[in-house]
């Protein structure tokens, strides 16, 4: 890697992150249309964009397929949604959804 190819996959990365803060929602609730949830039974399975998105950055380097900028795109995206207090929040009952993000939403400021 050269680089010319460094410092393009970094700042890719920057925008990356910024396009997908602009894109996504300000805290975990307000962003329910866009989130790719699944209803089975009586519990939410939720897939965050940095899995998926990792996944597919995974499966670029394994089929050898390299573009700094598209690199640098993912990256960014998943950093940010790790940013996300519920990251690691993948199931939870339909019921405890007010539950588990109320005390996030009330530490956000308008």
């Amino acid at each position: 890697m050269t680089v010319y190819e460094i410092i393009v996959l970094i700042l890719s990365a920057f925008v990356g992150y910024g396009i997908q803060r602009l894109w996504s929602g300000r805290y975990e609730d307000d962003r329910l249309k866009r989130s790719l949830r699944f209803l089975i039974g009586n519990y939410y399975i939720h897939i965050h964009h940095w899995v998926y998105l990792l996944v597919i950055l995974a499966i670029l380097y394994f089929y050898d397929v390299y573009h700094p900028i598209i690199y640098g795109l993912l990256i960014g995206f998943i950093i940010q949604g790790l940013t996300y207090q519920d990251r690691f929040i993948f199931i939870y009952h339909k019921d405890k959804f007010d539950t588990i993000y109320r005390k996030w939403k009330s530490s956000v400021k308008n």
